[in-house]
């Protein structure tokens, strides 16, 4: 079991709720061009957006959305795409390469949303002076994410987590905030 009381899930598919992706709509500069969701699952990210008139796409390594959406790795479906930004909930234990990759093919930002804890260690801390992290917003209300393909409810967050947002041009310190409250939004 992890340690937000869900047993771990083979793929890292963890659903976030809607509400989170709007919040960050609320704090971030609008959306230009393609948004992709390199890791969509069932496709949360990506109608958050679309309802939002973002114009928003995804692809995943797994069909999660019947046919929705294409099945392909993350790299790939950045060449595919080349999208202007990212907005995604990518696997936490890839996290910096899906950073560097997504970085490497956009031209706006990229906004990943991560544990809280994604700032520690020695290793990241040296990492993170190579990147352009511009943003971070923290929820301030846990986010629960129960593992995708099941009928488990979200049972109230466990972990902190926040929207890292890493932004092409963007020098020194990132701005550290916090995610509004958002209301008329389910889970």
């Amino acid at each position: 079991m992890r340690n937000s009381g869900y047993e771990r899930h083979a793929d890292d598919w963890y659903v976030e709720p809607a509400w989170c992706v709007h919040a960050l709509l609320m704090v971030e500069r609008p959306f230009v061009g393609t948004v992709l969701d390199p890791c969509c699952g069932g496709g949360n990210i990506v109608q958050a957006l679309c309802s939002n008139e973002i114009e928003a796409t995804g692809a995943d390594i797994r069909d999660r959305a019947d046919g929705t959406y294409p099945v392909m790795g993350y790299a790939q479906s950045l060449l595919d795409v080349r999208p202007t930004s990212v907005v995604s909930n990518p696997p936490y234990g890839v996290a910096e390469d899906f950073i560097m990759s997504c970085l490497a093919l956009t031209k706006d930002r990229v906004c990943v949303l991560l544990r809280l804890a994604f700032l520690e260690g020695v290793k990241r801390r040296e990492w993170f002076p190579h990147v352009p992290l511009a943003r971070v917003w923290v929820s301030s209300k846990r986010i629960s994410m129960p593992p995708g393909g099941t009928d488990i409810p979200a049972k109230g967050g466990a972990i902190a987590y926040a929207w890292f947002v890493f932004e092409h041009g963007h020098t020194g310190q990132p701005k550290l905030g916090w995610l509004p409250d958002v209301r008329g939004v389910e889970a």
